[in-house]
């Protein structure tokens, strides 16, 4: 139902985004050609909104963090219409992560046991620690956003991951339903941002969409670490949001490292790398999608057979630091790649 309300919300919407000048258009980062429609994330919202008042009160937490997210997605649609300063984003992630973790009175309680010494528990700091989280992953999310279908790819990678982990417990029905909801919401967006039949015109996710998306995967992730019907342990959100998380860390621990301001654009991500080594969008695309269901499955198969956190926290923190490792020296591997890709 959610995806069919998003597919009908597109005819709506590319109209009015073209009144609003809702339009991303080409300049020195961005080199598509011509206006592109930023209404693929506001489909989204809609499809489940819409979906969710019909078929799910507006009750608890999910019907504050619905109201949460369609105020995160208006500041958004601005920002993407106006380009509001970074400052005022902030600040709004900010508060509405407050209302959000304290109106609902859902929050991280323990980091798990990451080190082998026993829970961390993280008592009266639990609700500052999920704010952060909820604007890291927002963040996470908007900054991957740079070539067609990534952002929707690893939100569909992340959610599906989800959507496993709460199909196992009886208790958290309203969650897999979310998540459910907007992975089907998202697919009409997908499929008209790569154009595929019967879309022949192309639209973009936006900053709306884009952290919309991050919002809700991170509210998702908190409700899965709840004790009582925990559906997974903390350490494993690491490993199902692995590639953005890991992208937005090492992307501001090299610029804040250059001195420039942490929060400035540029073309230093993961598929931007993959470009510049010679590989088309597309395949950028397919080959970090790949990759993000490999890590996600270490973290689900970490679940399934109840590996250690610890163990699971020291590979992730591992795979993290060859990540680091490897951005500091893509150059050289830019090099061996364009070689290996230009005798193939």
């Amino acid at each position: 139902m959610a995806g069919f309300f998003s597919y009908l919300s597109l005819f709506f919407l590319r109209p009015i985004a073209c009144r609003v000048h809702l339009l991303d258009t080409p300049d020195h980062r961005k080199l598509h050609k011509g206006s592109v429609p930023l209404i693929g994330g506001l489909s989204a919202f809609v499809g489940v909104s819409v979906a969710w008042m019909i078929g799910m009160p507006l009750i608890s937490g999910h019907g504050l963090f619905l109201i949460c997210a369609a105020l995160l997605v208006i500041v958004g649609a601005v920002d993407d219409a106006r380009d509001l300063p970074a400052k005022f984003r902030l600040g709004v992630q900010v508060l509405l992560g407050a209302v959000l973790t304290f109106g609902s009175g859902t929050s991280l309680v323990t980091f798990g046991n990451l080190l082998g010494f026993g829970p961390i528990e993280l008592g009266i700091l639990g609700p500052l620690v999920t704010i952060a989280a909820v604007i890291g992953a927002t963040n996470a999310f908007n900054m991957v956003d740079g070539i067609d279908g990534l952002a929707g790819s690893l939100s569909l990678v992340a959610l599906g991951s989800l959507a496993l982990l709460f199909s196992t417990s009886s208790g958290l029905v309203a969650e897999l339903a979310l998540a459910v909801g907007i992975s089907c919401a998202l697919v009409p967006y997908l499929m008209a941002n790569l154009r595929i039949p019967p879309f022949r015109n192309r639209i973009f996710m936006g900053d709306a969409g884009s952290m919309f998306i991050g919002f809700a995967v991170v509210w998702l992730l908190v409700n899965a670490t709840q004790p009582g019907e925990m559906a997974m342990r903390p350490v494993t959100a690491l490993w199902i949001i692995a590639i953005p998380l890991m992208d937005m860390v090492a992307i501001m621990v090299r610029r804040a490292r250059k001195g420039q301001s942490v929060m400035k654009p540029d073309r230093d991500h993961l598929h931007h790398i993959f470009m510049r080594a010679g590989f088309s969008d597309r395949e950028a695309l397919l080959m970090i999608t790949i990759v993000a269901m490999l890590f996600a499955s270490v973290g689900l198969l970490g679940e399934l057979f109840h590996l250690p956190e610890w163990l699971m926290f020291t590979a992730f923190v591992g795979l993290f630091a060859l990540y680091d490792w490897s951005l500091s020296h893509v150059w050289r591997l830019l090099v061996v790649v364009r070689k290996k890709v230009g005798h193939q």
